[in-house]
């Protein structure tokens, strides 16, 4: 499986990168919003399973990222990481884009095999 991973913190991107490359998964790890914008509107557009993005990241944030992103692959799955989980933004975000493909908040602190059942499982 192949997922993008967006997180600001280089710590714990570097530690739940290597966490999936271990369990054999492929990982495209940034570090902003913009990386990721860049990233997700190459063409042709990557191939991935799921997204886990950071909600808070100092260029942007993940709600961001997913309304704009995730109809342009409705296939790819999208788990935010926030360590003040508002799912109330989440649900007026998903009232005003029905078609957007469902994402999950999930809050942080989270542990790695949560983040990776998240991602192998969707669930």
């Amino acid at each position: 499986m192949q997922f993008l991973l967006v997180e600001d913190d280089a710590d714990l991107r570097r530690e739940v990168g290597e966490y999936l490359l271990r369990r054999h998964h492929g990982v495209i790890a940034l570090a902003s919003a913009e990386e990721a914008r860049a990233f997700l509107e190459r063409q042709p557009a990557p191939a991935l399973d799921a997204v886990l993005c950071d909600v808070n990241l100092p260029d942007g944030d993940g709600f961001g990222l997913y309304v704009r992103l995730a109809a342009k692959s409705t296939a790819v799955r999208w788990i935010l990481l926030t360590g003040d989980a508002d799912h109330q933004q989440l649900d007026e975000i998903r009232r005003a884009n029905p078609d957007l493909p469902t994402a999950m908040l999930v809050e942080k602190p989270v542990s790695l095999r949560r983040v990776a059942a998240l991602l192998e499982r969707g669930s």
